[in-house]
């Protein structure tokens, strides 16, 4: 488990951007109509389990590593649990 949180350390940058793509696509969806043209309906079809999926997941992993990194304002892992913050409160108003 060590050796898993170590390569996730490294891999900050790709978490952030990981999460940014969360945000992006969840905004997105909810802002056109994915089915009036069916390349995008298709798209949305093939992402939507992997990206909700990162959307519980992410979060989780941001506030462990940030947590094991003493919450550091230095690293990239605050930054990524606030936009992953901000897709939480993005769904929570577009859904409810």
């Amino acid at each position: 488990m060590n050796k898993f949180l170590d390569f996730i350390e490294k891999q900050s940058k790709i978490i952030l951007v990981l999460s940014l793509l969360v945000l992006t696509y969840w905004v997105i969806t909810s802002l056109i109509d994915v089915y009036q043209y069916p390349v995008v309906g298709a798209i949305y079809e093939l992402l939507w389990f992997p990206l909700l999926l990162l959307f519980f997941v992410l979060p989780i992993v941001n506030l462990v590593m940030f947590v094991k990194n003493k919450f550091s304002l230095k690293k990239l892992w605050l930054y990524a649990l606030l936009i992953n913050g901000l897709t939480v409160f993005c769904l929570y108003k577009i859904v409810g």
